[in-house]
């Protein structure tokens, strides 16, 4: 089974059935308008930081600015769940540069 859920994939069918950019920019520009909501709750379950996380990957993937909720994918790569743990360090990979300062 998927370890995401069908929003998730609502969302990338939605961008990739998107007819323009500025469409497509639409979506994103909503997509991270509901991710800083999303990190602004509190007690949010490892589950959710990590779907959100994947969705951020995404954001930034198509050129959006996601570094508000980079602190969470630190977080992220201290989860006792080895999945939550790999999406942790790999949006933290490929969202934060070398010389990011943490």
């Amino acid at each position: 089974g998927s370890h995401l859920s069908k929003d998730f994939f609502d969302l990338v069918k939605a961008i990739g059935e998107s007819k323009s950019k500025q469409e497509e920019d639409r979506i994103i520009v909503n997509e991270v308008r509901t991710l800083k909501q999303r990190f602004q709750e509190k007690n949010l379950s490892k589950k959710v930081i990590k779907e959100s996380l994947v969705r951020l990957i995404y954001v930034e993937m198509l050129g959006h600015d996601a570094s508000f909720a980079y602190v969470h994918a630190i977080q992220l790569t201290a989860a006792g769940d080895l999945m939550q743990k790999k999406v942790g360090y790999l949006c933290a990979s490929l969202t934060l540069s070398p010389d990011h300062e943490f």
